[in-house]
């Protein structure tokens, strides 16, 4: 199954390096736009959006350039929506989670408990079965241009708690994103979202005692070993992640044809390469996190029964929210069911 997903990436991947041939002609002054991210400096999903600027740069001749911007250095994370429909800035890298108030349909499109098992199929939905086309039409009427997912696999929880069963994490404090909220608050836990970039320091000052952050790999690097010591597995909440491309409608616009399409590939480029380090890096960091003292508690399956219960109410509640979200959902659904993961 990683092979299907790890292909679909190459594809991308030859898709793009077929766009860099046209593209021999140089503008005598090169477009700028500044986009700001979600993950903090340091951190393997950061690298990959600085890679993201720099092939855009190399693959367009220097015809247009991103330069990129840490969380919170332009507007706080959970306002970058905001600020990209305003025309502050061109460019974002948000994970939908954010603003499931305001778009209940991206609840299902960043992270689905217990959904989606692995990214391929996560993906799959979104090219194949219409997923990225349903949220263009969400992002159109926002002036916002929904450009590609980038997709990578399961996020931990890191506690500074053991966690063996529902129970406890009851009356804890848990910082999740998303529709992880609500399912972790009917299990019991009081939820704040934090954004990600606050998630050590909280747990390090004692104002969270649990928290989703990232994968592995990027929340070594963000040093969550010197102030999580447990580590939960499997990623019931978010067991396949999307975070997103989107850009302002007026900007998009702006862009020539070829510009746009190159945008695009080199979007998915990037998704095909996080998931790809995530995957190296998360093994590696397996063995960091083991050596600075941390220890791995892996659920029973009888508990994570007990969780898919509630998240699967939690699903149909954010369905009814809107007819957008209900479609979204029904669709998924169909394909979990070809899949074989629900009934």
């Amino acid at each position: 199954m990683r092979g299907k997903r790890l292909a679909v990436g190459f594809l991308a991947l030859a898709v793009c390096l077929g766009l860099i041939l046209p593209l021999s002609a140089q503008a005598a002054e090169p477009i700028k736009w500044r986009m700001q991210v979600l993950w903090d400096p340091g951190t393997l999903p950061y690298t990959i959006e600085e890679d993201f600027a720099k092939r855009v740069k190399e693959v367009s001749g220097g015809r247009l350039e991103i330069k990129v911007f840490p969380p919170g250095s332009l507007v706080p994370t959970n306002q970058m929506l905001d600020a990209v429909q305003g025309g502050m800035f061109e460019l974002m890298k948000q994970y939908e989670g954010y603003y499931i108030g305001k778009m209940p349909e991206v609840a299902f499109t960043s992270a689905l408990p217990l959904g989606f098992t692995d990214s391929w199929q996560f993906e799959t939905w979104f090219w194949e079965l219409g997923g990225v086309q349903l949220l263009r039409d969400s992002y159109k009427a926002l002036g916002v241009y929904y450009i590609a997912p980038t997709i990578y696999g399961q996020e931990p929880i890191h506690s500074k708690f053991p966690i063996h069963k529902v129970e406890d994490m009851k009356g804890k404090k848990g910082r999740f994103v998303g529709i992880a909220g609500p399912v972790m608050s009917k299990l019991g836990a009081a939820v704040t979202p934090l954004p990600t970039a606050e998630v050590y320091p909280a747990l390090e000052k004692g104002v969270i005692d649990f928290a989703d952050r990232g994968g592995l790999a990027a929340n070594w690097d963000a040093g969550l070993q010197e102030v999580a010591k447990y580590i939960i597995l499997p990623g019931f909440h978010q067991p396949t992640t999307s975070c997103c491309y989107a850009a302002n409608m007026a900007a998009w616009q702006k862009l020539p044809p070829d510009l746009q399409a190159l945008v695009e590939c080199v979007a998915r480029e990037t998704s095909a390469k996080l998931f790809a380090r995530n995957l190296v890096g998360d093994y590696k960091a397996i063995e960091n996190f083991k050596k600075a003292g941390c220890e791995f508690i892996y659920l029973p399956d009888d508990e994570i029964k007990k969780i898919r219960k509630v998240a699967m109410e939690v699903w149909e509640e954010y369905a009814n929210k809107s007819p957008k979200a209900r479609a979204v959902l029904d669709s998924q659904k169909g394909w979990m069911r070809q899949l074989g993961l629900i009934d």
